[in-house]
């Protein structure tokens, strides 16, 4: 087998897989659940995957020229949930739209539980994408320098030879980071991947920490 055989840039069927089950329940979430995030989020999430869909049905890997787009919609899906998060404390920091009965439990909690989905899955995305230079980065030989360094990095024997992170690993990077507040899996090495794994942990921290603090006054004592 040649060398540009064993390298193969990874494919873009999960990480749309992945998106696809956030848009699905922020679209069929009842209206009477519904406190944010607002419809316009889940219609830009519907455009950005529509734009991946095209861009990776193209016959043969992406091409590397396609990363500057890739990026840029991965940067459209994190200012949209940045902004839907900061919709939602603002909701529950004003009162308005939240009720003292049990159903403005149930639309504070549904939030909530949309917002964090969608943080989970679109910084999984760009920690994905930004990582050693994307899928096609990171096989290039050598590959670039990580942003990220994860346990199978450090030392042989953990994984097979020139083992690189695939998309799952970025996801449950995020995901620990969202839940955890701090890298528990992969360690962080570049100034972006600081910067990404700290909006990310403020925006989870925020809601969380409003949310679950106007759910705890409303609920009965």
């Amino acid at each position: 087998m040649s060398e540009e055989n064993k390298h193969v840039p990874e494919s873009y069927v999960w990480p749309l897989t992945a998106l696809f089950l956030v848009i699905v329940p922020q679209v069929f979430v009842p209206s009477r659940l519904r406190v944010g995030p607002p419809s316009v989020v889940p219609v830009i999430e519907g455009v950005v995957f529509v734009a991946l869909l095209a861009i990776a049905a193209r016959p043969g890997p992406v091409p590397r020229g396609a990363r500057p787009v890739v990026l840029a919609l991965f940067g459209v899906l994190l200012v949209a949930n940045t902004g839907a998060a900061a919709r939602l404390v603002y909701v529950v920091l004003s009162g308005s739209k939240v009720g003292t009965a049990p159903p403005g439990v149930d639309r504070l909690l549904t939030a909530a539980l949309l917002v964090i989905l969608t943080n989970v899955v679109t910084f999984g995305l760009f920690y994905w994408q930004i990582d050693a230079g994307g899928p096609q980065g990171r096989m290039r030989q050598p590959p670039p320098y990580p942003d990220f360094m994860f346990p199978q990095h450090e030392a042989e024997g953990l994984a097979r030879p020139g083992w690189q992170p695939h998309f799952a690993d970025h996801l449950y990077l995020s995901y620990t980071n969202v839940v955890a507040f701090s890298p528990t899996d992969a360690v962080p090495m570049t100034i972006r991947a600081k910067g990404l794994m700290t909006l990310q942990s403020l925006i989870s921290l925020s809601v969380l920490a409003v949310v679950l603090a106007r759910v705890i006054n409303v609920l009965p004592s």
